[in-house]
């Protein structure tokens, strides 16, 4: 309460009682011109003498008899007017002295004066007491009301009067001081009390004091904070991002190393026979259809991903021939459900991409020339559901890609954001206005006309956007550029003129040969879809003709759907688009024509013209933290300008600095960790890839980590500055082609020709054997059966016969006798009742050996390279490996494959009546299966029968 002191609540009650008896003797005081105090009589309140008043003394001492000197006198007269002049003296106090009136004819009047007063002071005593007034605290510990001049207790007595209503806030203050007592908080209320701004910064201090004790806390209960240094996790961030772009790098270069080991060797058989065949072949070739149908699965496997048209699709690829895990649509929305039945049928499962707010299906896709003199409104057919659509109606589960990359500056995708996507996109911010040669720009042209009854064109504005090409070859050559327009007859019309312009001027021929990735082309609405360039220029073409009249008619946008090609045409560049009409948008009466796609044209106009999205503005956004509010006051302070919340639609950079000598181009975007920071759904788009567009948009990023500024907020704000003027000091960004050259693939000759599918040798056991000259059905069995392991040990697995023959060869034996056959076959017994062996029928393995290794044994001697010898899980697995090789064949070609890996130059009828049975057993298994009338692994086969 103005005026100092405590009151406490009971003093509320006393107010009425103060206004009958202290207002009328302060209003007595207040027409008393006695203020002042002479030898001649004293008021009640003690007053501070002066040398007016020892004038004013002297006075009544000359009117008593005392002479003075005349020019004394005169002196003394001049000083008392002075004196009343500067108020020093009462106003009226010569006028009294002048009266001559005695000290006696006074005394009523100081009587009555000083009665008043003993009223005033005891009812200031009573208003005092009543109210609990602590004079020590307001007018220090050594004075007292009594002892105040008059004027300083009226005053106080004022303001008690004039802040009657707020007693019960001072019954509140005082209660809280009362509780900051028995908090032993009392220095809080002695701070409260004395400090002026109390009332408007105690709160934010106390705020700030309790969040700094909470930062505190948090750095020594959690040591992470208290050891977090904002240089070593930047240094880790940057790590991440180099390893998740090389772990991108690396996932591609695995793919392609699994693929090239998958792909089928070029000497086998099968359905790679006949492509081989075919490669060598210089005419009369299959037809492709013919081809695929023979030789689908060994195409698959070289290339197994396939793009084609829906309609390539059903005249290629014969029902059957190939099956694929997954099919994609691109561009959707234009592909009929009739046209994308037949891929849908050759794929397990479908990923459907499109936008239903961009072209549909036209009758443009059914031809690819147009009849002469057809009306080309006739040829914009009415909108057929597409396979997108078909999808959505089934409930097929659906996610919007929201982040937009193409746009570089967000005017360029403003409208369409609004328009159509209801502002659910991602745009990130452009760093720069229009000025830096980015965004949308609008070329009014209200010289030209629209010869709607003639040539249904506007020549001039076709001129003028083919000069505005030949410029555009000229000064920027590195962008590329695309021109569209509204109908067939005005893109024929800037064709022929720009064709005529470079055969006049033929120094801009190499930008038309540039680019071979993104040529020039010029297109109208209808065929754009699926095109982007760093620049566009539209045509609008449609306009007042050459008497003023607009005839409302803007071809196919005055159709059902116009406003989806018009959301294709202008949502193709990704730096700067261009517009060139005869119209704005106030021309455009919505009355006249209802239709969608003209009044988004209106919408498109009117932002074009206006450019009030063409600046990367401040949102108006509040602080996503006070931390960012923190930062941004520091750098104001600092003396630059600082937007915060930077961007629309989805993204907002938390600040920004903008850059004094050009007041439309942010020097440095400021990103705290904030909440926008740890919304993120990964590390990589948070770390990596938000960054990653930001930049590729020409922003130059810097992080503040919160606890270095807490930590130590004035060199984080030097490191800050130096980041502004390193940006200040590297210029703006160079314009440069968002369109990423395509990788180019070279062919690499090994020199070395095919390769080859071969066996490893087999590798046979060369024993060593001391008989000591004895037979061998007398060595102890014992010994035989360490022989019998060290064959197998070298040949696992192995006929049992043969490893008779290998001990009977090294011991010299001439032939294998009954006892010797019945002694080797007791000791390959007693070594497999040891489990130095395992007898799997008439094959002898090493204990633990599940799968063998295929061997060729053309080296072996005529005896030994007979297939009856060869175990039966070896011949399954090389019959594996001709199947795999030839990725799918004939079942009588598959036994003189296996033949040839095992080394045989021929297959005989013996062969063949072993291998046989073994794909029957495979079949049986399932780890071959029949499609078509031929074998294949079972890995490439699904349950139902159709290939993988």
């Amino acid at each position: 309460m103005p005026g100092g002191g405590c009151f406490p609540a009971a003093t509320a009650r006393r107010a009425a009682h103060w206004q009958a008896t202290a207002a009328p003797a302060s209003r007595a005081m207040s027409q008393s011109k006695w203020r002042w105090s002479t030898t001649c009589w004293q008021p009640s309140v003690p007053m501070p003498r002066s040398n007016a008043c020892d004038r004013s003394a002297r006075s009544c001492s000359a009117r008593s008899g005392e002479g003075q000197p005349p020019k004394a006198l005169t002196t003394w007269l001049t000083d008392l007017h002075e004196d009343e002049q500067a108020e020093r003296l009462p106003r009226g106090s010569v006028a009294v002295i002048s009266a001559r009136r005695t000290p006696q004819g006074l005394e009523p009047a100081i009587h009555g004066l000083r009665h008043a007063l003993e009223r005033e002071a005891a009812s200031f005593s009573a208003l005092s007491t009543a109210l609990e007034f602590s004079s020590s605290r307001r007018f220090g510990a050594s004075a007292d009301e009594a002892s105040q001049p008059f004027s300083m207790r009226r005053e106080l007595l004022e303001e008690w009067r004039d802040n009657l209503p707020r007693l019960a806030e001072m019954t509140a203050l005082n209660v809280s001081a009362a509780r900051c007592a028995s908090e032993e908080m009392a220095p809080l209320a002695a701070v409260a009390e004395s400090w002026p701004e109390a009332g408007r910064n105690l709160a934010a201090l106390l705020d700030a004091t309790r969040y700094r004790a909470l930062i505190d806390t948090a750095f020594r209960e959690r040591p992470a904070l208290a050891t977090f240094d904002g240089d070593s996790h930047a240094g880790v961030v940057a790590r991440f991002r180099q390893l998740d772009a090389l772990q991108i790098e690396y996932n591609r270069a695995a793919l392609a190393q699994q693929h090239w080991n998958a792909m089928p060797q070029v000497d086998a058989g099968g359905q790679l026979g006949v492509l081989r065949r075919e490669f060598q072949k210089r005419a009369r070739h299959l037809p492709v259809r013919q081809l695929v149908q023979r030789a689908g699965a060994a195409i698959q496997a070289i290339k197994p991903v396939f793009m084609m048209s829906p309609l390539s699709i059903a005249t290629y690829l014969p029902a059957g021939a190939v099956q694929f895990d997954l099919v994609v649509f691109d561009e959707a929305s234009q592909v009929r459900p009739v046209d994308a039945f037949g891929a849908l049928l050759r794929g397990k499962q479908a990923v459907v991409v499109g936008d239903e707010k961009q072209l549909p299906p036209t009758s443009f896709f059914d031809s690819l020339t147009e009849a002469d003199g057809a009306d080309e409104d006739a040829l914009i057919t009415s909108d057929y559901q597409s396979v997108l659509e078909l999808f959505l109606a089934q409930s097929a589960p659906k996610r919007m890609l929201r982040w937009h990359y193409r746009s570089r500056h967000q005017s360029l995708i403003a409208v369409s954001n609004q328009e159509f996507y209801e502002n659910k996109l991602v745009v990130f911010p452009s760093p720069s206005d229009t000025t830096a040669g980015a965004g949308l720009v609008f070329h009014h042209l209200p010289q030209t006309a629209y010869e709607r009854g003639g040539s249904r064109t506007n020549p001039q504005e076709a001129a003028i956007v083919a000069r505005a090409v030949m410029q555009h070859a000229a000064e920027h050559p590195e962008l590329t550029l695309g021109v569209a327009s509204f109908s067939i007859s005005q893109t024929n019309a800037i064709r022929d003129e720009l064709e005529r312009l470079r055969r006049e001027d033929p120094s801009s021929e190499a930008f038309f040969a540039a680019h071979p990735h993104e040529p020039f082309f010029v297109k109208n609405l209808e065929n754009v879809q699926g095109d982007e360039r760093d620049v566009i220029f539209i045509s609008v073409g449609y306009g007042r003709n050459a008497n003023g009249y607009l005839s409302m008619h803007f071809g196919p946008l005055n159709d059902a759907g116009g406003e989806r090609r018009l959301n294709v045409l202008i949502t193709r560049a990704r730096l700067r688009c261009e517009v060139f009409s005869n119209i704005t948008d106030d021309d455009l009466d919505l009355e006249r024509s209802p239709a969608a796609g003209v009044r988004a044209l209106k919408q498109f106009l009117r932002y074009a013209r206006t450019g009030l999205l063409d600046l990367p503005e401040a949102s108006g956004r509040p602080a996503g933290s006070p931390f960012e509010t923190a930062v941004e006051q520091a750098l104001l302070r600092a003396g630059y300008q600082v937007h915060r919340q930077v961007g629309s639609a989805g993204f907002f950079i938390d600040l920004a600095i903008v850059d004094p000598q050009r007041p439309g181009r942010y020097l440095l975007g400021i990103e705290c960790d904030g909440a926008s920071y740890h919304s993120a759904r990964s590390a990589r788009d948070r770390d990596r890839l938000r960054q990653l567009v930001l930049e590729r948009l020409g922003w130059t990023i810097y992080r503040i980590w919160s606890v270095d500024w807490f930590r130590d907020p004035d060199g984080e704000l030097r490191h800050v500055v130096a980041a502004i003027e390193a940006a200040r000091a590297g210029g703006a960004p160079s314009l440069v082609s968002g369109a990423s050259a395509a990788t180019s693939i070279a062919r690499a000759e090994t020199g070395n020709g095919p390769v080859s599918r071969s066996l490893p040798s087999y590798r046979m056991a060369h024993l060593r054997l001391n008989t000591r000259g004895r037979q061998l059905p007398d060595i102890d069995p014992d010994i035989l059966a360490d022989w019998v392991s060290t064959v197998v040990a070298t040949e696992s697995p192995v006929h049992a016969e043969e490893v008779i023959r290998r001990i009977c060869t090294a011991a010299g034996a001439g032939r294998v006798g009954a006892r010797i056959h019945s002694a080797l076959s007791y000791a390959i017994a007693l070594a497999a009742a040891r489990e130095r062996i395992v007898i799997r029928g008439a094959f002898l393995w090493l204990p633990g050996m599940t799968t063998p290794q295929p061997r060729d044994r053309a080296a072996l001697d005529s005896t030994a390279r007979d297939l009856a010898l060869v175990a039966p899980e070896e011949i399954d697995l090389v019959v594996e490996m001709v199947v795999r090789d030839a990725v799918a064949i004939d079942p009588e070609q598959v036994a003189p494959a296996v033949a040839r890996l095992f080394g045989f130059q021929r297959l005989t009828d013996t062969m063949r009546a072993e291998i046989d049975p073994r794909i029957r057993t495979l079949l049986a298994t399932g780890r071959l299966v029949e499609h078509n009338g031929q074998l294949r692994p079972a890995t490439q086969v699904d349950t139902t029968g159709g290939m993988r």
